[in-house]
């Protein structure tokens, strides 16, 4: 604060312009990066000392100039002598990384680059290396400095508003705000440094972002158990009312031996199967268990598991991510407790004295510390110990989420097909559309299965029903047993039926209510295996217990992750645009062909094992 309180108006700007420049042409500046810059800008915006139009203007155009002008520079340079600049700065990493991006061509690579923690400025000489055209490198750099400027003064100005309020209202303690914004810029500093060498050293370890899915095959037993020991877990902590969750370990085990996305799904499925036997509101807290799995993912790249320091690593980061997490689901589900006494009588201890948030913090906190630090101890001894097992011949699974949710828009006449899939679906209440659509993604699921990566037509209509109609009774088929316990459950714990079969009749009643809703969810496991045999087999093949075990046995991560998508993409599908009735119905659609997608990914991904099983009876669903 003390240098926005000694410039203001074109002093301030020339000052910022000049370092923004400067870093722009190719020169470090890490005393003063860029983002930190317009966010003082945007500060000294909230407190009126400098007119927002002509900051934007001025850092707009010593952004574009100073990046052209670094243009021209490294291109005249080389890439032989670039490197030799670049290594005494540590730069030669960010340089080849945003190389690699650049190489993909066109201005929204050079939009999207521009816009990437760490990339911005490399990318900017990279173009002059590479020669990326000057139009094609001013069509991204543009837009993407528009994006940029605006976004960094806004949180700024957002957020210095109630910083200079808070000083101008305690003039006495100027000084102790000044130390305070240091150590925040430190702070940020560090987490800036910190974010960069951490993707820098995913990168190294082999992980290709958050969109690209390498599940490794692991041995059919090891998910669920890893599932069984979440659930037992939960089970004995609210049977015992102990102080901690205990529902967490097989989620890190899971992340921890076979990847990020592995174990955010089995996260997922785990709260599900709580919440459908013990615990109600347990599927509230889905995300923070896939959150957790996804993130004891990335430490394997990291190699945490390996040194005591990454245990302790781990262990705050998944503290950090539960509490973070957790506290506002509390707020929304029980009035900001946990659910744990232990929690919520701290909780209701600090309420008078503190921000409820951050009584509620605190509470949730206390008992997530001890309960990660049982969860990761515990997680990455079993680790250890299976990674001292004899190494299995396993085929892992390699492919890019994006597909599913862009093929859409690269099939001709894509508007017309979508227009048709929501037409069925908002009219699915009359059966026949329903019934269609159905059809319509198991031809969709069948083309992708052989290579096929468009909508297809709507065409062949009566086929398209009858189809539909074979996987509404075989799915019907399949949930039956379920459907059938929860209803003699619901009946022997009616209260009327309970004062004739007495206590144990109604102990019966829960037990196979609890039965009959964890079959619905193995059901929901199972969905896509299913529907992939019936894809390659029909109807019957479908029932096939064996080929289903087989298709389960080719790469159960496979079978987590999809069946924990299937969820998620329902959820995304629901709560998009959820004001809007038409929106829920163009959502739930378009997340219904990508689900289609994914199925026929996983049909043709274990088709090889699922083939060697003899194919019953008449074959309904070939085409």
């Amino acid at each position: 604060m003390g240098f926005i309180g000694n410039l203001a108006g074109i002093t301030l700007v020339l000052a910022i312009c000049g370092l923004l420049f400067v870093e722009e042409v190719g020169v470090p500046l890490p005393f003063a990066p860029g983002d930190l810059v317009l966010a003082l800008g945007g500060i000294a915006v909230a407190g009126g000392r400098v007119n927002p139009l002509m900051l934007v203007a001025a850092t707009l155009v010593a952004i574009n100039v100073g990046a052209m002008i670094g243009r021209e520079v490294t291109a005249l340079l080389g890439w032989d002598r670039l490197m030799k600049i670049a290594r005494p700065l540590h730069a030669e990493r960010p340089l080849e990384r945003a190389a690699q991006v650049l190489r993909r061509g066109g201005w929204r690579t050079v939009f999207t680059a521009r816009l990437i923690p760490g990339l911005r400025v490399y990318t900017t000489q990279i173009a002059g290396i590479t020669g990326v055209p000057r139009s094609t490198f001013l069509a991204g750099l543009v837009p993407s400095s528009v994006v940029y400027v605006g976004g960094f003064v806004g949180l700024g100005a957002a957020f210095g508003r109630p910083i200079i309020a808070l000083i101008e209202a305690s003039t006495h303690q100027a000084v102790l705000a000044v130390l305070a914004l240091v150590v925040i810029i430190g702070t940020l500093l560090w987490l800036r440094l910190a974010l960069r060498r951490t993707l820098e050293s995913l990168a190294i370890g082999g992980w290709r972002g958050p969109f690209h899915l390498r599940l490794d095959a692991l041995e059919l037993t090891a998910l669920p158990l890893c599932l069984g020991i979440n659930f037992a877990g939960h089970a004995i902590a609210v049977g015992l009312k102990l102080p901690v969750f205990m529902d967490s370990i097989g989620t890190i085990l899971a992340g921890v031996v076979a990847g990020p996305w592995v174990g955010g799904s089995l996260g997922v499925l785990s709260n599900l199967l709580s919440s459908n036997t013990f615990d109600p509101i347990a599927a509230s807290y889905a995300v923070v268990s896939f959150a957790v799995g996804f993130a004891a993912g990335l430490s394997r790249y990291l190699d945490w598991r390996r040194r005591a320091s990454g245990w302790v690593l781990l262990w705050v980061v998944m503290v950090a991510i539960s509490a973070l997490l957790s506290t506002p689901i509390n707020f929304l589900v029980a009035g900001g407790q946990s659910g744990v006494p232990f929690g919520d009588g701290i909780y209701a201890g600090l309420a008078p004295h503190l921000p409820r948030a951050l009584a509620a913090f605190i509470g949730e906190l206390a008992v997530d510390a001890p309960d990660k630090l049982i969860a990761v101890t515990a997680a990455l001894w079993i680790a250890q110990a299976i990674a001292r097992q004899p190494a299995q011949p396993a085929e892992a699974v390699d492919f890019d989420l994006r597909e599913p949710f862009t093929f859409v828009f690269r099939t001709p006449r894509w508007r017309r097909r979508l227009l048709a899939g929501v037409l069925c679906f908002a009219s699915a209440w009359l059966l026949l559309p329903g019934l269609l659509l159905l059809g319509y993604l198991v031809q969709l699921s069948r083309d992708v299965r052989v290579g096929e990566t468009a909508l297809p037509r709507w065409d062949r209509r009566w086929h398209k029903l009858k189809e539909g109609f074979a996987v509404a009774v075989l799915f019907g088929l399949w949930s039956l047993p379920g459907i059938g316990l929860s209803i003699a459950g619901g009946i022997l714990t009616d209260p009327n039926v309970e004062a004739s079969v007495g206590p144990v009749g109604a102990t019966v009643g829960d037990v196979l209510s609890a039965l009959g809703n964890v079959w619905l969810f193995l059901v929901l496991v199972i969905q896509v295996p299913v529907w992939a045999e019936y894809v390659r087999g029909g109807f019957r093949a479908a029932l096939s217990v064996r080929a289903i075990a087989l298709r389960l046995g080719v790469n159960p991560s496979l079978t987590v992750v999809v069946a924990a998508l299937t969820v998620i993409l329902l959820v995304i599908g629901v709560t998009g645009l959820v004001a809007l009735v038409v929106g829920v119905v163009v959502t739930l659609t378009y997340m219904s062909f990508a689900w289609a997608y994914l199925a026929g990914l996983y049909a043709r991904v274990t088709d090889r094992i699922a083939m060697t099983a003899p194919s019953p009876g008449v074959n309904l669903g070939a085409s």
